[in-house]
Formats: structure tokens, sequence, C-alpha cells
């Protein structure tokens, strides 16, 4: 599959919960240009466009009084308030892009990752920022930070309800998608659009009970990864790889999750980037443990699967190959 179409099929699985942060920040930045004119709604109108990003942070009562219609707001808030609409503004302007995250060879993908959330969440710091300048409580000196990073790691309960989701373009010798495991939280949802071969078994580190995740190496169906209420992450990859979907609403066991599993015929004996075929095995034996139904015996290798996890263990000698 062309990368320009893979790009195309990832943004449309996002392009849910890319809309619901999009529409908040638009009705936010509508209603602060309305509050700088001076031109205040009621409460109930502003809960609805603060409520996303203000919940659990904005008194729509209180806010309500600060923005009557005939009276402007006090100049010593207008420029905190100002600075958090620019911020507002910024983010609106990526269009698309917001949504995307792409890496360098070589990148770190915790670090990308997190810095991307943090720019991101200065969306729910600008809420911050206008409600301490409505109480004359906001100090450039301690509070002017918040609209320069806001990380994933501040973000209450309400605001990992609305976290963003993002399509992350890298390469397969950078993807190490275990680094995300902080940031699945809430509704958190990420794909990895992958270029060349990653480890067959690239996501098995991610599974946990209640994560969708999905590998996906041929015509990408990711309709469940986008309709699944809950933190989520997709791949898309080379035909190398293990193809899978793994839905924790399809039942109580690991195994009974699983509601799609193919293995590839064979697995390359490489090491990827940093990499070594040892670590590849151990994601393919881990996987073919938690997703292959127990057998009485309790032999994994009296299936194909098993069978090749075990010849890759086996080789796990020659990890210090070139790459």
């Amino acid at each position: 599959m062309a990368s320009d179409e893979r790009k195309r099929i990832a943004l449309e699985a996002v392009g849910s919960r890319a809309e619901l942060f999009r529409s908040a920040l638009i009705a936010t930045a509508d209603q602060v240009q309305g509050l700088l004119s001076g031109t205040g709604d009621v409460a109930e109108d502003q809960s609805v466009s603060l409520g996303l990003f203000a919940q659990g942070r904005v008194n729509f009562d209180r806010f309500a009084s600060f923005t009557p219609k005939t009276v402007r707001i006090d100049a010593a808030a207008e420029a905190p308030i100002r600075a958090a609409q620019d911020v507002l503004k910024s983010l609106l302007a990526q269009g698309d892009e917001l949504f995307v995250l792409r890496l360098k060879e070589g990148e770190d993908l915790s670090r990308k990752l997190g810095h991307r959330l943090s720019m991101m969440g200065c969306a729910f710091a600008a809420a911050h920022v206008i409600e301490l300048a409505k109480r004359g409580q906001y100090r450039d000196e301690e509070h002017s930070e918040l609209l320069e990073e806001f990380p994933f790691a501040r973000w209450n309960k309400s605001e990992r309800a609305l976290a963003p989701a993002l399509v992350i373009e890298l390469s397969a010798a950078d993807f190490k998608p275990s680094l995300i495991i902080p940031f699945l939280d809430a509704h958190s949802k990420f794909i990895f659009n992958i270029s060349g071969d990653a480890s067959a078994a690239a996501l098995s580190r991610v599974i946990s009970p209640g994560v969708f995740v999905q590998q996906e190496t041929g015509d990408a169906a990711l309709d469940a990864f986008s309709e699944f209420e809950g933190p989520a992450v997709a791949a898309l990859l080379s035909p190398t790889a293990v193809s899978f979907v793994h839905d924790p609403s399809a039942g109580e066991t690991t195994f009974e999750r699983f509601v799609s599993l193919e293995f590839p015929k064979e697995v390359k004996k490489l090491a990827i980037g940093g990499i070594s075929v040892a670590q590849q095995a151990q994601d393919y034996a881990l996987l073919e443990s938690i997703s292959v139904v127990p057998v009485p015996t309790g032999d994994a290798a009296s299936d194909p699967a098993g069978k090749l996890s075990a010849w890759l263990l086996s080789q796990t000698d020659l990890s210090g190959s070139s790459a």
C-alpha cells in the first residue's frame, strides 16, 4: 500500500477524535473573542463552548458574571486572556497537521510524542489561564509557562477524555511502541504508519486488558479501532509482520480478545535498528503465548505459530549480527 494511501486511511481512522478536539478549539476561541469584545453569552452557552476544555477548571456561573454583554473585562485580565487566545489560534492554524507527528530517523518516540501532547495540552491550559485571570489570580511569573507546555501528566480526567488522536509516521528502526504506554489513558488513540520492515510482533508489549491493539498488514480496516471507547493503538505494517486485532470488548480472557490473528509464513532473521533478533523473538513469543488458545498439553510448539516462535528463539545467538 502506498504511503499516501496509508496516511489517508490513518487520518480517517482518527478523524472523529481529531474533529472533537478541533471543534472544542473553535468553540473556545470564538467564546474568548466574545469575551474580549465585551459580548459574553449566558452561562449555558459558555458551558457548551468552554465546557470541553474547561470542565473541572471553570465555574461557568462566575464566568458569566465576568463577561456581561455590556461590560468589558478588567484591564489586568486582558493580556493573559489574549495570550490564551493566541495559543488557541496557533493550534487551529495547523489544520490536519496538528494530528500528524513525523519522526526523523533516530528521533526518540517518547520525547517527540510527549512534546506534541504538551503543545496540544496548552488548549487546556488556556482555559485555566482564563479562569485565573477572571478571578484576579493570574501571575505572569507563575502562570505564563502554562501556555508554553502543558504535559500529559498534568491533564486531569476530563482533559484526558478529550485527548486528541495522532497519526505517527516513523521508520521501522525507530518503532518502539512500548514507549507510548505512559500516554495510553481514557480515549488516547495512536496510529503508527511505519516505513520499512518492523519487528513482526512489535505491538505485543502494548497489549493490556483495556487497550485496543491492532497490527494491520493488508488493506487496513480500522473501523473497530475508531469506534472503540477507550485507549487504542494501531500500526500499519509491511506483510512480514503479524496481523491481529486485540479487542477488549470481545472477551474476559486475553486469547478471547484476539478477534483476528494471522502469523506470517516466515520472519526475517535480521536486527532492526537497535532491536536485536533476540528481542524480536521475545516479542513474537509473547504475542503467541497470550493469543493462542491454550491446549491441554501446554506444548506451544505443537502448532505452526509455536514452531516459528521456537525457531526464532533458537536463533538468539545471532543477535549480534549486523542490522
